[in-house]
């Protein structure tokens, strides 16, 4: 039922496809009542964006009436496009007055739109925008997704459950044949005339999940479709998309067929096969008592086969059983005594081994102890030179005198400031000489005089300049971040540090030097040791030869006493035989009672099988079906008329006066994607 109900599905979405494709919408009223007629247009960019929504309203058979005729919109800037009608708004309340002819006007809207529209661009697999694909080539691919808005609640089988508005949204393009070319579409047709392609896409976006339909059958009802194709100097013309709430209530759904027939058939069978059930118990407890009675027949016989023939036989099989065991008691001995003997030569190859071992140990060590002597004297020598270069008077004078060069350095630096006073000497000498020089008087005999002057004031001014130059280098230099200050403080500084390390060396000095004489007084003693350890290891390679020979004699008495046993194991086996045949000759006779008791039971298990599958035919065939029919197929049917009675709330985008009835539709178009001209 759920399958059929699925493909019913898969009908209605056939059907709204033409209906899309067509762009029909065929309400109209049977009476004089006045109702709204809208359409929502809306300019979008080559993306979808919302860029200006115009709403155009019909007051459908408004001119029948005379007087006032009261309207409700959130629209702004109302003009009336094709009367002289005139209106009186306050808020969303609008009053018309009419003339003897339909009201219609227009106006525009900052509401959100009950579906949104996204369109994505890809070139070559790249995602991209229109624009920028422009004057382009390669593999294109156009996405348009629609994204339901609108929604309500519904009570479908009792319980409140969330309905999308069942908007179809058909979209189309013209695409020329110059620019594009292979183009498909997965969700909708491409209509080839020669210069064009025609493509249309559709979506109904919300209304799987308003079904509430499994992952398999919810691509049959897609928000989005992809169009691909091979571009050449891209550039696209506009997009149009219809999007309507009404479409599913035109197509009389509540007529896919009468379920009461359907009611009345489930019914009968769900009688029978209770019938069929009671007659297969009866039926099974009768062959249940006949199956008990063979089972008595079987007993006896089984206990003559246990208290006779099965306790000789197990006799004779206990003493089969002794042997083998026997068998393996002599076969696990010998097999001991073999990986004995195989352990005797690793022993002895391995004792081999440790005594060659041995040997290279004391050839390596025996001349240590000379070698530690000559290390010992020198290491001497070596800490008796440091412990003298590490006194604390050498420590001392070499921290003071790199102290005294630094300091003499700073003694310097302040000397220069006392040097410096002596530069208003040099300029009151430069001034005075000026002086003398403007009170020579013209004239020639005083020509020689003058410039004798002169040269001399040229002279003194030149030492000033230079005795200052060298003043002040010589002060940035012995200053507090001077080369010859810095140097001579990190100099200071180095020798500390050296000293410093040179009496923590001279004091464990002679740490070092008793260390070394205790490893120089044990040397002898290891040496000693490893002496000793060599000599054991030739005694215990002594007897070598004479644990490998005892060892091949145990592996050849081990192969006589394995064929003994073998020709015990023989003689039971051959007892073993005789009491099996005596066995066999006992089984089959119960076997004959086995099989007539056997059949009883399967006939009576038959029986049960029987009655045990009619109840689970019953309870997971004829049953669940039922509850499959009045859970799921009910359930579907109830929530397919709730989201047409939502297709049919949705009446206005604009506004809507209590009462009056009305319809909306709506066409987005997007910008084109063309060259500048």
């Amino acid at each position: 039922m759920k399958k059929n109900l699925k493909k019913a599905g898969r009908t209605v979405m056939s059907a709204v496809l033409i209906l899309g494709l067509v762009l029909s919408n065929s309400s109209f009223a049977e009476a004089k009542k006045v109702s709204k007629k809208e359409s929502v247009y809306v300019t979008a960019g080559p993306d979808g964006t919302v860029q200006k929504i115009t709403v155009a309203d019909w007051l459908k058979d408004s001119g029948s009436l005379t007087g006032t005729l009261k309207d409700a919109s959130n629209l702004t800037d109302i003009t009336n496009v094709k009367g002289e009608e005139t209106f009186a708004q306050s808020g969303k309340d609008l009053d018309w007055s009419t003339a003897g002819a339909d009201i219609y006007y227009q106006g525009q809207s900052s509401e959100k739109l009950p579906v949104d529209i996204k369109i994505s661009y890809t070139l070559d697999g790249q995602e991209t925008t229109a624009q920028e694909m422009l004057g382009k080539s390669g593999k294109a691919t156009i996405h348009i997704e629609y994204k339901n808005n609108s929604q309500t609640k519904k009570k479908v089988n009792g319980e409140m459950v969330k309905i999308y508005t069942p908007f179809v949204m058909v979209t189309g393009m013209i695409l020329s044949s110059d620019i594009f070319s292979n183009v498909e579409i997965d969700n909708g047709k491409v209509i080839n005339d020669g210069s064009n392609n025609i493509v249309i896409g559709i979506g109904t976006p919300g209304l799987s999940e308003s079904l509430d339909l499994d992952e398999e059958y919810s691509d049959n009802l897609s928000s989005e479709f992809t169009v691909t194709a091979d571009v050449t100097d891209f550039e696209m013309t506009n997009t149009f998309t219809y999007g309507s709430p009404s479409l599913l209530d035109e197509l009389n759904i509540d007529e896919i067929g009468d379920l009461d027939e359907l009611d009345d058939k489930m019914e009968s069978l769900t009688d029978a096969a209770e019938e069929l059930l009671d007659g297969t118990g009866s039926l099974s407890g009768n062959m249940k008592t006949f199956a008990d009675k063979m089972g008595d027949l079987q007993t006896s016989i089984r206990k003559y086969q246990k208290d006779g023939v099965k306790k000789l036989t197990k006799g004779i099989d206990t003493l089969a059983n002794g042997g083998k065991k026997l068998t393996k008691g002599v076969k696990t001995y010998t097999n001991g005594v073999v990986t004995l003997a195989n352990g005797s030569k690793d022993y002895v190859a391995g004792a081999g081994k440790i005594a060659e071992g041995n040997k290279a140990l004391y050839n390596a060590v025996k001349d240590l102890p000379s070698q530690l002597n000559q290390f010992y004297s020198g290491l001497t020598t070596y800490t008796g030179g440091v412990d003298k270069l590490g006194t604390k008077e050498n420590v001392t004078a070499l921290k003071q005198g790199a102290n005294a060069v630094s300091g003499g350095i700073t003694t310097v630096h302040d000397g220069l400031t006392q040097l410096k006073a002596t530069y208003d000497n040099n300029t009151k000498l430069i001034e005075g000489l000026k002086a003398t020089v403007a009170m020579i008087p013209d004239g020639e005999e005083y020509a020689a005089i003058k410039a004798k002057q002169k040269e001399l004031l040229g002279q003194l001014e030149t030492f000033a300049a230079g005795q200052k130059a060298a003043i002040e280098q010589l002060e940035t230099a012995t200053g507090a971040e001077g080369d010859l200050k810095t140097g001579a403080d990190k100099v200071a500084a180095s020798v500390t540090t050296v000293m410093d390390s040179l009496q923590t060396l001279s004091s464990n000095s002679s740490s070092l030097t008793e260390a070394s004489k205790k490893l120089k007084d044990s040397m002898p003693t290891l040496v000693s040791s490893v002496k000793t350890l060599r000599d054991g290891g030739v005694t215990l390679t002594k007897n070598d030869k004479k644990l490998i020979s005892g060892a091949k004699a145990l592996i050849k008495a081990s192969k006589t006493m394995n064929k003994s046993v073998k020709k015990v194991n023989s003689g039971v086996k051959t007892l073993q035989k005789g009491g099996r045949s005596l066995n066999k000759a006992t089984v089959k006779l119960v076997r004959g009672v086995t099989k007539l008791d056997n059949a009883s039971g399967k006939l009576s298990d038959g029986t049960v099988e029987l009655d045990n599958g009619m109840d689970k035919f019953n309870r997971k065939g004829i049953l669940k079906l039922n509850n499959l029919y009045e859970d799921d197929v009910q359930t579907s049917l109830d929530r397919l008329d709730a989201i047409i009675e939502a297709g049919k709330d949705y009446k206005s985008f604009s506004g809507l006066k209590s009462g009056m009835d009305g319809e909306v539709k709506f066409v987005i178009e997007t910008e084109p994607v063309k060259k500048a001209e």
